[in-house]
Formats: structure tokens, sequence, C-alpha cells
């Protein structure tokens, strides 16, 4: 690995960030701009930024200087400590931001302005400057000025409601993944606004609802409302045999397979003759297979350890996956290989680990410096504000109606399924050109999940659309050498190459990054390997699920006294894909400085292991975060979600046999009481005698005590609507929101007034609803309009613009090179 010196330019240098946050989605997203080179400035508050005052600590004194969270949030950023309630400070800030290309700020909105900050009049004055909100509803809306934390956050966008088992509550994901999932969004975003100022002269404004970040990526249960008005449940570790977590003799062991790979889990099993089975040469996900399945699998898993296990699965290329804890990942043998662990020096905690960042550009895993204590770099930082002036350097013209940041570039996707698509469409929506190349005979695999093999079927996949909305069809047999060729040409024009193949699969089929920056020195290659290309671990198949599994978020996550659990989502995908847009961007910017492109790398087990690096901070200092405690919260008590009424009317739920039900129960609502004064506030409401009392006045008293006050709770939530008493919790000043399953997002009253969803046209299909993209620009508002490919549709006009013959498409078409039928 690359080693960097103090003088290395790294593909944001020469970048300066000033981050005004409040919470962890603001902070990481900053942290991500620090580790890639960016001068990142934290402005605190006298007392430290908030998130110092979130656990854990290594002892009892809450002291922020020495916060775990912060230890690795504001890892590599400078901090200046200013009030903003003390005119003179709000002076000097103004004057510093002035002096930074971004800001990100995650205040309530309108906060800011009315302290003497109006970021928009500074953007008007400096064109060039950015500045991206990140907020839990958005800028504008019934909604935004509610307050919200890690759970209520969850609940509102969808995801708390996916997770965890049928029978039981929602479960809350480890750590703080919904801010997370927002800050990775915002640094793309941020990045997006800064290449719009570096070409045209005038930086954006983006609006990143935390929401809506989750709305957008609930995998095919959230394109299923949009198409087929359909809900999803819960669907616990195992919602298909092939697609889970199960015990084994020594623990735990996930799976996750796409049809493709069920021979190789066959293999695993002892099950090879039956790989010929119509049931499994036919899709694999068949209600016949998926139950002969799951009482097959827990008999083989319990006759094995863990180890054993993922040593066959290795031989047979088979998705099975480990659980490590924190503890084992930071001696995982893969990660000392590959020097995934970097050490810094925290001038209170001391030496530390930390992981390395999410993307390696040309080898760049990061820059790894100690957070800073409150203020240490204050006097540093405002000697060199004076007079200067550095995104002011040249003024341009509003953003003419229509043009985006990435209009006239082409990205070229290879990718299949989720991550890789899903990164891709945040290129699409920002104005690229994005070409999804499929072959004849190897269409994208989500198009055909479930059996669909019909030409018009493929095209008619809710998840497939949705995730590759705005790019164009071409489909070529790069195994045939005219395919290859004419690929080959296409790279010629393209800024962006995208795959998510596994190691190896690129080089074997000439496509490597050497062999296309042979051909365009320019290209930026984005490579998405489930667990990087060096290291014993580059030969495994990787899934979401697996990834997540593999990536240590699952080990921390379960109901109290249970199982580790996986997400309601194949987690690992939409952490990668935003990663991808993300590297895209950060690359096309160096290449605006050094005229080259570059090899962006992304591990995508390592981007999730990313999500949680307190764990590990904490592991490692011998204060580790007590795992798998259900809703349970150190800072907040109640901190839990509540039955409520019913819905009026049933909601249809499609199941894995494909037979529709329906149900109008399993509505919650998430309470998070973060102070003893909202715990006043909760019990004045609820008006209830048996919860004013001593006993739970306090944070410490109400821990100890939670099952009686969570049954009281309940008793009062049961027969409430869950939306309209949220509305009287946020009123009454306690943190609150609805559990809102899929369905009832695309019904809920904050999201329609923000147009969170718009019809979109389909060559096939005709109109139909998807999300509206999650980086809103303030300069340029743009709403999409078409859906995803139809299958080759865009062949004939991307090999005619590429100098190919009416004669020469005829040609290949009937040698089944390209094409708009599936082979």
């Amino acid at each position: 690995m690359k080693q960097l010196t103090e003088n290395h330019e790294q593909v944001l240098s020469g970048i300066r960030i000033v981050e005004i946050g409040t919470d962890v989605a603001a902070a990481f997203a900053a942290r991500l701009c620090a580790l890639y080179g960016a001068d990142v400035i934290t402005v605190e508050p006298p007392g430290g930024h908030p998130i110092r005052r979130l656990p854990p600590w290594p002892d009892e004194t809450e002291d922020p200087e020495q916060s775990i969270l912060f230890a690795y949030l504001g890892m590599g950023k400078r901090s200046v400590c200013l009030d903003v309630n003390d005119p003179e400070d709000v002076r000097r800030l103004i004057e510093l931001i002035t002096t930074a290309d971004g800001v990100f700020e995650s205040y309530v909105p309108g906060q800011l302005r009315e302290l003497g900050i109006d970021l928009d009049e500074l953007m008007d004055a400096k064109p060039r400057l950015s500045v991206t909100h990140v907020s839990p509803y958005g800028q504008h809306g019934p909604r935004a000025n509610w307050s919200a934390g890690a759970l209520t956050a969850a609940a509102a966008g969808g995801q708390l409601y996916l997770t965890g088992d049928r029978e039981k509550p929602p479960l809350l994901t480890a750590g703080h993944q919904a801010y997370c999932q927002a800050g990775l969004h915002a640094f793309g975003a941020m990045l997006t606004s800064i290449y719009a100022a570096k070409t045209t002269g005038v930086g954006d404004s983006p609006d990143i609802s935390v929401q809506e970040v989750q709305a957008a990526t609930l995998e095919g249960a959230g394109p299923a409302s949009l198409w087929h008005r359909g809900d999803q449940v819960r669907s616990g570790n195992n919602p298909r045999a092939l697609w889970g977590i199960y015990e084994c003799a020594d623990g735990w062991i996930g799976v996750a397979s796409m049809p493709r790979q069920t021979g190789s889990v066959l293999d695993v099993i002892g099950l090879s003759d039956m790989k010929g089975d119509s049931m499994f040469t036919q899709g694999g996900w068949s209600p016949e297979a998926n139950e002969l399945l799951s009482d097959m699998i827990p008999g083989f898993t319990m006759a094995h350890t863990a180890a054993e296990i993922f040593e066959m699965a290795d031989e047979h290329r088979a998705p099975f996956a480990l659980i490590p804890t924190p503890a084992e990942l930071l001696e995982w043998p893969h990660h000392k290989e590959t020097d995934f662990w970097r050490e810094v020096n925290h001038p209170v905690l001391g030496p530390h680990p930390v992981p390395s960042g999410p993307i390696a550009f040309d080898g760049d895993r990061g820059r790894f410096a100690p957070a800073p204590t409150v203020g240490q770099h204050t006097q540093e930082v405002l000697a060199e504000a004076p007079g200067a002036d550095r995104v002011n350097s040249r003024h341009g013209e509003s953003p003419k109606p229509g043009s985006l940041p990435l209009s006239g570039l082409r990205v070229i996707d290879m990718t299949q399924v989720w991550s890789g698509p899903y990164g891709a469409r945040f290129l699409a929506d920002m104005g690229a050109d994005v070409v999804k190349v499929e072959g004849p005979t190897f269409p994208d695999p989500i198009r055909t999940a479930g059996g669909n093999r019909t030409t018009p079927e493929i095209n008619l996949s809710a998840y497939f659309n949705e995730y590759n909305r705005g790019k164009r069809s071409l489909t070529l047999d790069i195994k045939q050498p005219e395919g290859l060729t004419a690929l080959k040409k296409l790279v010629a024009t393209a800024d962006v190459f995208i795959e998510n193949w596994s190691s190896g699969v690129a080089d074997g089929n000439e496509l490597g990054y050497e062999d296309l920056r042979e051909i365009n020195p320019r290209l930026i290659y984005v490579s998405m390997p489930g667990f990087g290309h060096d290291g014993s671990d580059a030969s495994r198949v990787g899934f979401g699920p697996t990834i997540e599994q593999m990536g240590g978020l699952v080990a921390l996550q379960g109901y109290e006294g249970g199982p580790p659990h996986k997400s309601g989502i194949s987690y690992g995908d939409p952490i990668a894909g935003a990663a991808c847009a993300g590297a895209a961007i950060a690359a096309l910017l160096a290449r605006e400085r050094t005229g080259l492109g570059s090899y962006c790398m992304i591990p995508q087990r390592d981007g999730v292991t990313g999500l949680v690096g307190e764990y590990f901070i904490a592991e490692a200092l011998g204060v580790p975060i007590p795992v798998r405690v259900g809703m349970a919260n150190a800072k907040s008590a109640p901190h839990n979600v509540y039955p409520t009424l019913s819905d009026e009317e049933p909601r249809p739920i499609l199941g894995l046999d494909r037979k529709p039900v329906s149900t109008a129960d399993d509505r919650w609502i998430a309470i998070d009481c973060r102070s003893d004064d909202e715990w006043a506030l909760l019990v004045g409401l609820i008006d209830d005698r048996r919860l004013a009392v001593e006993k739970f006045k306090t944070l410490e008293q109400r821990r100890e005590h939670l099952e009686c006050i969570d049954a009281l709770i309940a008793e009062w939530t049961k027969d409430q609507d869950a939306d309209a008493l949220a509305a009287r919790l946020q009123e009454a000043g306690v943190t609150a929101a609805p559990v809102l399953s899929p369905l009832h997002l695309t019904k809920d009253a904050h999201l329609r007034e923000r147009r969170n969803y718009i019809p979109v046209e389909h060559g096939i299909a005709g109109t139909h609803l998807t999300t509206r993209p999650t980086w809103r620009l303030k300069r340029r508002p743009f709403l999409p309009e078409r859906s995803g490919p139809v299958f080759g549709a865009d062949s004939n006009a991307i090999l005619a613009s590429l100098g190919y013959t009416d004669g020469d498409i005829s040609r290949m078409t009937e040698r089944g090179i390209t094409g708009d039928e599936l082979l």
C-alpha cells in the first residue's frame, strides 16, 4: 500500500471545506473530505461539537475531549471555536466562510439566518461558493423543523420498518446509520457542486434530507410501492432460504445468493446432484426451491463450524459469510495483509486504530491524522482568513435552465444488481449520459429475478427501472471480438467507466484499468469489488447482505439477548453505490487540476466497516460498546417504538410465493427522550400519574425501569394514529416520528409537499412514479423524465455514433453481438 508523504497531493487537495454541523451526517461528510485531502475546518461552539457529548467515552466523566465518536468523525480536521450567539464571532465565521469552496451545515432550517449568517446571501456574493444543507427532513415542508435522532430518523425513512422480525417490533441498526447514509450523499452532492463551480464559475446548494436518503434506498420494497402500490413487511434474518443468517455449530453464518450462484451453494451443502433440477435451473427462487432449501440448510450449518463452512464456500466460490465482531476484525488476516487499519495518535486518547477510507484513489486510502481538541486551531485559522478570497477567483453567470453539473460527460455503466447501478444513477441524475451495457444473453440479473425471461418481462422490473432511471441501454456480447472492439470504441469517448465484477473479471476480459487507460488516458475507472483486489478475501463472492455481515455491522445489532441481525435491505449495496458516485466526482475534480484520469477502487466491505468506526476505536481502547441491545440507548430513555392504531384500509403485501395478502396493523411510533426536560414534557402530555413519579425523573432512573415505562407508554399509544400523535409530540417538544413503511412513505404528507415522488416515462410501461434525486440542487433544479431503459433500445443509435453503419449493425444483430431481444 502506497504510503503518503506530508506533501502528497491527494484527490481533493486545494479544496477548503467549512463544517458548521450539529450532527453525525455533516461530520461524516466532512470527515470524508478531510480523508482525501481537503482542508476541513470544523466550527465548534464553546464546550465542543454536539457529537462530543454522545457516547462512548473511556470513562464515566463524559469529557468532550475524550469523545470516541468525535475522535473518529473529527479525524484530519482543524477545529475553530466560535460562538454563533456572539456578533463578533459571527463576523469571524462569515469571514471564514468566504475563504471556503464549500460549507456543510446541519442546523435547524432557518436558524443560522436568524443568527445573522445568511448563507444564501453569501452564495450570491460569492457565486463559486457551495453550501450543502443536511437535515432530518429537508429545508422546507411541514416537518422541516422537527427534531430527530438516530431512532426517529430511521423511523421516518422506511428502513426501520423493514428491519427485524415480523412477529416483533422493528429493530434499529447499530450506530448512527441514517445519518451516515445522509453523510455519504452529502459528500457526493458537495463535490458535484464544487465541480460545477470549477467548470462554470457557479457552485450550488444541495438540500439533503435524511428521510429522503433512506426512502430512496429501500431495495425492491421501495420500487414495488411505486409501481404496484404494494407494501413489504419485515422478513427477519431469513427472507429467503439463500438470503439470511443461520445458526451453526459455534455461532452464526450468513449466506446471500443470487440465482446464478445457487449451484455453488448446492455444492457446499452436499446437494450437487440437484443442480440440474428444474426448480433451480428456472430461476432458483421458486417457492418449491425455497421450501426445500429452508429445510436442508439448518441441518447442514449446525453440523459445521462457521470457519469450516467459510472454507468450503471459498473452494466453490459460494456466497457465504462470517459475522465477525470488532475484536475479530481488528485482527482479520485480510486487513493486516492490506494495511487496512491505520494508527493515529489522539492528543488525549493516545494511539488508536482507524479504518482506511472507503475509496482508494490510485492506491491512496486516505490521510490519517487525529481529531483535534476543541478550538485547537482557532488562532491559526483566523489568522489565515483576513483578505482571503479563495472562492471568488472568477464570477459566473446563473446556470442556464436545464443545465446540470455533469452535462456533457459520458459514463459507461457495466454494473449489475444494485450497488453499481445505484451509483451510476446519481451521475445520470446530475446530467451525465450514462450508457448501461448488458449482454444480449447476459442481462442485468435483476431484470430476470423471479424467472422473468421473456423480452417484455425483463423490461418491467420495478427494481431495475428505479435504480437505472435516466440511462441509455446498449447490448454488446463482449465475449465476441467485435463486441469487445465496439465497447472499447465507446470507452474512447467516455469520461467514467464503472464495474462491480468480482476481482479478476475485468482483467480477464481485457477491460482492466491498464487496458482502458491505453485507449483513454483521461478515463476515470471505478472498480467495486466486494472485498478489494488484494488480500486473502479478494476472491470471495459478495453481495449486499454478506458484505454487511463481513463488514462488522451485523454482529453489533439485534434484539436484546438475540442473535446477530441483518438489516432490512442489502445494506452494503447503497453504501457502495453512494461511495461510487462520490469517487467518480472527486476524480473528475482532480482531472480538472491534472488533466489525467484515475483508478478508483471501492472495496464494498470496507465501506460498511467505516460506518461504525467508533466501535473499533472503543474496542482497541478497552471500552467496547455494548452490542445487540435492541432499542436501548445510553443517552436516551425512553428510546423505543410503540404500537399505534391500525390503518383504516388494509395494505396489499406481496410475499415470496407471490400470493397477495394484506394487513392493516403493524403501525408504530418512535419516541426518543434525550433529556430529563423532554421526559417531563412527555409525562405532561400522557397525563398518567403512574409515570409522574420521582423514580423516573432522571435518565439513570428511567434506564433502570424501562420495561415498566415502555409498557405504560404502549398502553397510551396503541389507540392513537401514528402520524397525528408524532405531530402532537413534536409540537410539545418531544422527539418522535411515525414508523413509516415503503407504502406509507408514498402517502406521507411531508414528502408529498416536497414532491419526493414524481412521474417518469417508461418505453413500455408508460408513466409511473420514481423517487426524486436525493441531491436537490437549488441553482440547478432538476426532475428526471425517463425511467430505466428498455433492453437494448439505444444500441443502434449509440453504435451509429461510434461510426458503425446500418449494415454493420444489422450484421452484428444477426450474429448476436447486439440487439433488443434477450437471446
